[in-house]
This record gives structure tokens, sequence and C-alpha cells, in this order.
């Protein structure tokens, strides 16, 4: 009479399989997450764009009621906080805000945080080298900069040189995009100073005169 084997597998094959599930999951984990952290990225890009197109709504609608004002002067009054030099601010408690966030029609309220950046009308260093861009009144209206958080968990998001992209243009200090000064180096918006108004800021650590604090910058410049 045969005998039939019911021999199963031994300790050795166990951990060797195991072994191998092991690599394969190391291998797969990071792309999962990875298409994941994507998927929730892009969950919050309709309302980071509704944020800036109500943005540049408003700062076209002040382009009108500022016909005729000193092409040095702040675009938005009643900020908490005006930086030196590039003259940034915090607005997030303004009504300028509000009317922005408003019009978005984001939905619970404002975001984590969202800045916008348009063009600076402070040369006080001169015409950028190697650039030729004629710097005119609009440009002060005009968005060419914008970075958007949900929540303080969520990727942020960059508008800059017209594309939104997880990005980071200014990450850890480099100045691929955007020079010490604030001055876009690269792609269609070369030559352009940027102005940052702050609108929406919901972080506890940098809710105190924001746009001043270096160590706010810093934050921004890390995240990836």
């Amino acid at each position: 009479m045969k005998k039939t084997s019911n021999k199963g597998f031994t300790l050795v094959e166990l951990i060797v399989i195991m072994i191998i599930l092991a690599i394969i999951a190391a291998l797969l984990v990071p792309t999962l997450m990875g298409y994941i952290e994507e998927a929730r990225a892009k969950k919050y890009l309709p309302n980071a764009k509704s944020c800036l197109d109500a943005a540049q709504a408003m700062f076209s609608q002040q382009y009108g009621r500022n016909d005729g004002v000193t092409i040095t002067n702040a675009v938005v009054s009643g900020a908490r906080d005006v930086a030196t030099g590039n003259q940034d601010q915090d607005i997030t408690t303004t009504q300028f805000a509000a009317d922005i966030l408003n019009l978005a029609g984001v939905p619970d309220g404002s975001p984590y945080l969202f800045m916008v950046g348009v063009g600076s009308m402070l040369q006080a260093d001169g015409p950028v080298q190697g650039y030729s861009r004629t710097i005119v009144p609009a440009d002060k209206y005009t968005v060419y900069y914008a970075v958007y958080m949900e929540t303080a968990n969520s990727k942020a998001w960059y508008y800059y040189n017209g594309e939104w992209t997880t990005t980071n243009p200014r990450l850890n200090n480099t100045s691929l995009y955007f020079s010490d000064k604030n001055i876009v180096l690269s792609g269609p918006d070369a030559g352009i100073r940027i102005q940052y108004y702050l609108i929406s800021n919901h972080n506890p650590t940098y809710q105190d005169k924001t746009v001043s604090i270096k160590a706010f910058w810093d934050w921004l410049k890390a995240m990836e």
C-alpha cells in the first residue's frame, strides 16, 4: 500500500517565505503610500484653485479702486504687520481677506494656510541682472505665487509660473525659482519680484506678526 505524504513546510521554508514577503512589502508600501498621499493632495486642489481665483478677482477689483494711488504703496490696508523691505503683509484679520475666502466658498471656513504673492513695485536694488522685464502697475495686482494647505497635516499646493504643483519652490532655502530677494528666476514670470499677502493662517505657532518672523519662513521652506 502506497503511503501518501502529509509533509508541510519546514520552519526554514516558512522563514524564507516570510523574508520574501517582507521584501515585497518593503518595495510596494512606499509606492502605495505615495499614491495615497498624491490622491489626498489632489482632493484639496479644487479648493486651492478656488481661493486663487477669488484672490485674483479681489486684487483686480482693488486695482480699479486704487487707480492713481502711488505705485509704491501697499495694495491692501489694515494689515496686522507690514514687514520691512518688500512690504509683505499679514492681512488675515482684514475684510479684504474675509471677502476672498467668502468668494472662494471653501468648505468648513478658511484653510489652514493660504498666502499669495503679487508683483512688488519696490525696485530698491535696481533691475534684475539678465532680465529686461518692464514692471507695470498691473503687476502689483497680479497673483504670481500662492501656497495652500487645507489642514495642518495635508500636503501643501504651490502656484507659480502659471501652474499648480506640490513642489516647494523655496525648499530648504534653494534658489532654483526664487532669489533671496524674492525675485522669480526662471519660467514665464522671470524678473518679477514677489510681495506676499498672508490671507489665512491657523498655525498657532506663527500667528503673531507672522510675515516678519524668520521662523515662519523657515517653516514654509522646510515643507515638502
